[in-house]
C-alpha cells in the first residue's frame, strides 16, 4: 500500500496529470477543428453552385487540386470571374479543411474584383474566424470595408495589424482622411495634411473647389509639378509662383523666357495654340503597372499613395 509521502505515489500522480492534460488538449483541439469544419460547411451552403457541367466534369476527371487552382487563376486573369468562381466553389466541396481556407482567400479576391463586396467580406470573415491573424485576409478585408465605407471596422483592422507589428502609417492617414471628408470636417483635413505629407494631393483636390485661394497659398513649385494633371485643368491659376507661370505659358496665356523643368511644358510653348495638349498616365512606384486614371490605391498591388504622374504630348 502506497502512502501519500511515497515518492513513487507522487510520480504516479504527476504522470496521471500529464496524461489527463494531453487528453483534454487533444479533445479541445479536435472539437475546435470540428467547429471550423462545421462553420465552413455552413458557409459553403450559403452559396449556390452555378450550373457549369464543364467545371464539374473536371473535378470528376480526377484532375489535381493544384491544376484546378491554376486553371481558376487563369480564368480570373482573363476576367472570366464566373468560370473562376465555379471552379473554386466545386473545389470547396472536394478539398481538405486546410485547402478550403486557401481556396476561400482566392474566392474573396475574385468576388472583390467582380464587385461582389459583401460576398468577399463573408469569405474573409470565415477565414479569420479560423485564423484571426492571417495577414492577407486582414489586408483585403480592410480594402473591402473601405469600399463599403465601414470605417469603424477599418479602425479595428488597423488595431489588429498594429498588434501584429505591421506598418500601418499609410492606412491610418488614409482612413483618417476618408472619415474627415465623409464628415465634411475641414479643420480635421487641414490638420491631417500637415501631419501626413502623403495626403497633399487629397488636400489639394478637396480644397481646390472649396477654397482655391487656400490651395494656391499652400503649394510650392514642386507640388505643382508633382500634381500637374490637377493644375493643368484649372483655368484660374494665379501668378503666385514660377510653376503656375509655366503652365500659363504652355497654354499661350503669357510669355516667359525662363525654361520649364518639365520638358512637355517647354515644348508646348513653341507649338501653335490648340495644336497639342498634355496627356497623363500614372505609374505605380511599387509594381510599375501603368493606369489611365489616378487612384489612391493601386488596383494591381493595392499599395496606397504609390502613383507617380507620367506626362506626354498628344495632338489636339
Amino acid at each position: 500500500m502506497f502512502e501519500y509521502r511515497d515518492p513513487l505515489f507522487n510520480i504516479i500522480i504527476f504522470l496521471t496529470l500529464i496524461v489527463l492534460t494531453i487528453l483534454i488538449t487533444n479533445f479541445l483541439g479536435s472539437l475546435k477543428q470540428k467547429n471550423k469544419i462545421k462553420y465552413l460547411k455552413d458557409f459553403i451552403d450559403k452559396f449556390n453552385f452555378l450550373d457549369d457541367k464543364e467545371v464539374k466534369s473536371l473535378v470528376t476527371d480526377n484532375i489535381s487540386t493544384n491544376a484546378l487552382l491554376l486553371l481558376a487563376l487563369g480564368f480570373e486573369k482573363e476576367g472570366n470571374y464566373e468560370k473562376s468562381l465555379n471552379i473554386y466553389l466545386v473545389l470547396l466541396e472536394n478539398s481538405s479543411p486546410q485547402e478550403k481556407f486557401t481556396i476561400l482567400q482566392n474566392m474573396a479576391e475574385v468576388y472583390f474584383k467582380a464587385g461582389f463586396l459583401h460576398k468577399a467580406r463573408e469569405a474573409l470573415l470565415e477565414i479569420l474566424r479560423a485564423y484571426p491573424r492571417k495577414l492577407d485576409a486582414l489586408e483585403l478585408l480592410f480594402i473591402v470595408d473601405d469600399k463599403l465605407k465601414n470605417y469603424d471596422e477599418m479602425e479595428n483592422i488597423i488595431e489588429i495589424l498594429e498588434e501584429l507589428e505591421q506598418n500601418v502609417k499609410k492606412e491610418k492617414a488614409y482612413l483618417s482622411f476618408q472619415q474627415a471628408k465623409f464628415n465634411h470636417d475641414k479643420d480635421k483635413i487641414r490638420k491631417l495634411y500637415k501631419e501626413y505629407p502623403i495626403l497633399k494631393r487629397d488636400y489639394v483636390q478637396y480644397f481646390l473647389y472649396e477654397n482655391p485661394k487656400e490651395v494656391f497659398d499652400n503649394v510650392n513649385e514642386q507640388d505643382v509639378y508633382e500634381m500637374l494633371d490637377i493644375f493643368w485643368q484649372n483655368d484660374n491659376l494665379p501668378l503666385k509662383n514660377e510653376a503656375f507661370m509655366q503652365i500659363k505659358a504652355a497654354k499661350k496665356e503669357l510669355t516667359t523666357t525662363i525654361i520649364s523643368p518639365i520638358f512637355e511644358l517647354e515644348v508646348l510653348k513653341y507649338l501653335p495654340k490648340n495644336l497639342a495638349d498634355l496627356e497623363f498616365e500614372y505609374i505605380c512606384t511599387n509594381c510599375k503597372h501603368i493606369f489611365p486614371l489616378y487612384e489612391e490605391r493601386c488596383p494591381h498591388c493595392k499599395e496606397l499613395f504609390s502613383f507617380k504622374i507620367e506626362t506626354s504630348i498628344i495632338k489636339n
